[in-house]
């Protein structure tokens, strides 16, 4: 009887990081499709070559836009390929006027990163 036991307690401690990892993960919250008018900026949450999610700060869920052919990407005024948006990087999407489910403009303005500060020389004494 003291080996079942064992065994079963052996078995349950070997089993519970088994079931630890199928715990469900929070949901994310989906992006929604724009209805705005006006331009939405904040960083880019999901990007592929058809749609870009934008996460506004203080936004509960992302607004996502279809790209396509006529979509004008710029990375610092300088014109780019939708596939030179990295996730992350803050934007700024303008709808087009007659659809605005569709990005007429995604427009990131990059600041150069200071350069890393040298190290201090160390006091002799």
């Amino acid at each position: 009887m003291k080996k079942i036991a064992l065994a079963l307690t052996v078995l349950t401690a070997l089993a519970l990081p088994l079931v630890a990892q199928d715990a469900p993960k929070p949901a994310k919250k989906p992006s929604v499709p724009n209805t705005s008018a006006s331009p939405t900026e904040g960083r880019i949450g999901y990007i592929s070559d058809k749609k870009i999610a934008i996460r506004a700060k203080g936004a509960d869920v992302s607004a996502s836009f279809k790209l396509d052919a006529e979509t004008k990407v710029t990375v610092n005024g300088e014109s780019k390929a939708v596939t030179d948006l990295k996730k992350g990087w803050t934007a700024k999407v303008t709808p087009k006027t007659t659809d605005l489910e569709s990005a007429a403009s995604v427009e990131v303005t990059k600041t150069e990163s200071a350069a890393p500060k040298e190290a201090k020389p160390e006091a002799n004494e």
